[in-house]
């Protein structure tokens, strides 16, 4: 059962998920002119436009009121996204981790948990539109697209962590009627497969990529198909990125303002080599940190544009991240100058499978890469 419409080739880990069976007021003209009443002074008249003006500037004022309230309301609900309560962060043989992982002492240096960091798990669906054909497992898509959003809501710093789709994990699988039927070490890409398309696509796909963050606790989530890439792309006025490759038209180091298809072309394009994938992940990164840049440049001018970006993705992806969170994200890191966005990506080495490309990562330059973004050395 084939889960792309695209054209595979042997290095795209777009293969076959076995399910195992047995595996988004006209002007009031009303008061019209009005002739001139005897006996009515100027005065009187000058009384009545003061009371007017008054009037529409408590009306002004209450709009405001009510608007900035509501700003505030969003704000204050949206804070608590990330709890490290009943977090059990894993370590590697060369450290040493108390009080669940919080504390973590590594090649001598003492290392303790960030905890304002939120992180908000980004995926790429190769879809058109989310969800299953007839309620079948297996028929939701692939996550051609794997990101973690880190965000560090007190310094407001982001570090966007990229993770390689064909990176090696346990996921959960599940049958056709979604059965539990165990675990399995396949490509990360697949766990989405495992689901209804949707919400219960992203938990597993969470679910695969906090074993990748040794543990780390992703308590958000976003998917976006493919039809939303242009219209969330133009809300903006496109966006301008430099590509990291030459491919489809695109020239390395070049520049270039991105609209509609051609923004769909730039994230989702790949070669045909067993390095191809890793490649596309760094022209999405690239994009990725352009657009952040764009939708920041254009919310500083009206913050308004955060609710209609939001309002619209609404048609193309699926999220338990309320509008209540993004208001409060948005208002912190603008509030904080959004310090820096600075990209990593999971490290490792990408090799060919019997069939199929696979990614394996190397644990203790990944375990770093996790003390870098999410610890404090402690002196």
């Amino acid at each position: 059962m084939s889960h792309s419409s695209k054209k595979p080739n042997k290095y795209d880990s777009d293969k076959e998920v076995t399910l195992n069976v047995n595996n988004i007021s006209e002007y009031d003209e009303a008061e019209s002119y009005k002739p001139y009443v005897p006996g009515e002074s100027k005065k009187s008249k000058k009384k009545k436009a003061k009371k007017v003006i008054l009037i529409i500037l408590l009306v002004l004022f209450l709009l405001v009121a009510i608007t900035v309230s509501a700003f505030f309301v969003l704000q204050y609900k949206g804070k608590d996204m990330t709890s490290f309560e009943d977090a059990n962060i894993e370590s590697i043989d060369e450290a040493v981790a108390e009080n669940d992982g919080k504390t973590i002492t590594y090649n001598g240096k003492k290392y303790r948990l960030n905890e304002n960091i939120t992180s908000i798990a980004c995926l790429g669906i190769d879809k058109e539109n989310l969800g299953t054909y007839g309620n079948v497992v297996g028929t939701g898509g692939q996550a051609d697209t794997n990101m973690v959003l880190a965000i560090d809501t007190a310094r407001g710093d982001v570090t966007v962590i990229a993770i390689p789709r064909d990176i090696m994990v346990d996921i959960d699988l599940y049958d056709v009627k979604g059965g539990y039927l165990g675990s399995g070490h396949e490509q990360l890409c697949l766990a989405y497969a495992y689901g209804d398309g949707k919400h219960t696509s992203c938990k597993n796909s969470v679910a695969s990529i906090q074993r990748v963050l040794f543990g780390m606790p992703v308590n958000s989530y976003i998917s976006l198909d493919m039809s939303g890439i242009g219209p969330l792309n133009d809300a903006i006025g496109g966006v301008t990125v430099v590509s990291p490759e030459t491919i489809n038209g695109f020239v390395a180091g070049k520049s270039v303002t991105l609209y509609g298809e051609n923004a769909v072309n730039f994230v989702h394009a790949r070669g045909d080599d067993i390095n191809a994938s890793s490649r596309r992940l760094e022209r999405q990164v690239a994009y990725i940190k352009a657009f952040a840049s764009s939708a920041a440049k254009a919310a500083v001018k009206d913050f308004g544009v955060i609710t209609r970006l939001y309002n619209r993705a609404q048609q193309y992806c699926c999220t338990n991240v309320g509008l209540d969170n993004v208001t409060y994200l948005a208002s912190t890191l603008m509030s904080k100058g959004i310090n820096s966005i600075k990209t990593v990506s999971v490290p490792g080495e990408m090799k060919m499978g019997d069939k199929y490309a696979e990614f394996y990562m190397d644990t203790k330059a990944a375990y770093e890469m996790i003390l870098d973004v999410y610890y404090d050395e402690v002196a």
